[in-house]
C-alpha cells in the first residue's frame, strides 16, 4: 500500500455493526470510511449523489449501474459482501478498470440448510400447526414424508449440490438441471417440472434465469408440488406465483427472496396461507458474518493496494 490516503464508503449493515473490529487496520492503511446504513440496498439514485467521493466501496446488493460507474471517477475497487454480483454492471466496471471482488461459496451450507428448512416447514405443516396452537386449536394436521419423493434441483452449483447431499439420507429420486455442460445426466427443465414433488431453485441470476419460472412453468408442475426459492427473487415471476398459489395450481412455496425487497405491507404474499416467507435471510449466521466481514475487508485492501 502506498502512502496515499483513501476514502471508502461502507453500506453493508452487518459490516458497519462490526466495524470496531477493523478500525485500527483501516487507520494503519490510511483508509478513511463513511458509513451509510441500509436495511437492504442503495438504489441508483442514492449512489449517484455520493459515489464520486470514494476510492473504494464495500456493499451489499447496491445497484452499481453504468450511470453510477460513470459518476464514480475515483472508484478503484468494489468489494461485494457475499457472493451474488448481479446488482453490479460487471462488464462496464471492467471497462473502467474497476476491480470487483466477492466471496464465492461463502453461504453454501447456510443457504442449503435454509432451503431444506423451508421445505420441512411445509411438508411437516410446522407453521400451520404453530398457528393452530396459538388459536388454542390442538390440531393433528396430516403431514408428508420425504421417502419416495422426487426432488428436482434447478441449478446444480455449490448450493444445489449441498441440498442434494443433505437430502441424500432419504430414499429420494433426484432430477437435476443446470445450464452448464457436465458429465452429469441432466433432466430437461420441462420433465423436471412435471415429475418433481419438490423443486428447489438454486441458480445464479442472469439473462437465462431471469423469469425462469412463469405461469407457464407453474402449470406444468404437479398440483401438490412444492417450490422452494433461495437464490434470487427475479428467477420467478412473483405475480404469476401468487396467482398459482391462490388458485392452488401448486400446493405451496417457500421463499427467501423476492423481486422487490423488502416486501411492502400491501404485498399479496402476506395473505397466502400456503407460502412460507423469510426475509432474504438464508445466509445469516454469526459465524458466517464474521468470516465474510474479514474477507470483504481483505478484498478491499487488496484492491486498493494494487
Amino acid at each position: 500500500m502506498n502512502k496515499k490516503n483513501f476514502k471508502v464508503l461502507i453500506t453493508w449493515r452487518l459490516l458497519i455493526d462490526k466495524f470496531f473490529l477493523f478500525k485500527e487496520l483501516f487507520k494503519k492503511k490510511k483508509i478513511f470510511c463513511d458509513f451509510l446504513y441500509t436495511d437492504q440496498y442503495l438504489k441508483e439514485i442514492d449512489l449517484l449523489k455520493i459515489i464520486h467521493k470514494y476510492d473504494g466501496l464495500i456493499c451489499g446488493d447496491d445497484k452499481i449501474t453504468k450511470k453510477v460507474i460513470d459518476k464514480a471517477k475515483r472508484l478503484k475497487v468494489i468489494s461485494k459482501w457475499g457472493t451474488g454480483l448481479d446488482s453490479i454492471d460487471l462488464e462496464y466496471a471492467k471497462k473502467r478498470n474497476i476491480k470487483v471482488f466477492n466471496s464465492p461459496g461463502a453461504f453454501t451450507k447456510q443457504v442449503a440448510q435454509h432451503a431444506v428448512a423451508l421445505m420441512l416447514c411445509i411438508t411437516r405443516n410446522i407453521y400451520l400447526n404453530h398457528q393452530d396452537i396459538q388459536k388454542t386449536i390442538w390440531s393433528k394436521r396430516i403431514c408428508s414424508n420425504l421417502d419416495g419423493k422426487t426432488v428436482g434441483i434447478i441449478g446444480f452449483g455449490k448450493i444445489g449440490k449441498e441440498i442434494k447431499r443433505i437430502l441424500s439420507v432419504y430414499k429420494i429420486k433426484f432430477l437435476l438441471n443446470d445450464i452448464k455442460k457436465s458429465n452429469i445426466n441432466w433432466t430437461n427443465k420441462k420433465k423436471l417440472l412435471k415429475d418433481s414433488d419438490i423443486i428447489f431453485l438454486a441458480v445464479d441470476l442472469n439473462k437465462y434465469s431471469n423469469k425462469l419460472i412463469t405461469l407457464k412453468e407453474l402449470k406444468l408442475m404437479k398440483s401438490d408440488a412444492i417450490l422452494i426459492n433461495i437464490c434470487r427473487g427475479a428467477v420467478i415471476d412473483n405475480n404469476h406465483l401468487i396467482k398459482a398459489l391462490k388458485k392452488k395450481i401448486i400446493k405451496a412455496a417457500g421463499l427467501d427472496v423476492f423481486e422487490e425487497e423488502p416486501l411492502g405491507i400491501k404485498s399479496k404474499f402476506l395473505n397466502l396461507d400456503n407460502c412460507i416467507l423469510t426475509s432474504h435471510n438464508a445466509f445469516n449466521s454469526e459465524e458466517t458474518i464474521n468470516l465474510i466481514n474479514i474477507k470483504s475487508v481483505k478484498n478491499l485492501i487488496s484492491g486498493l493496494s494494487k
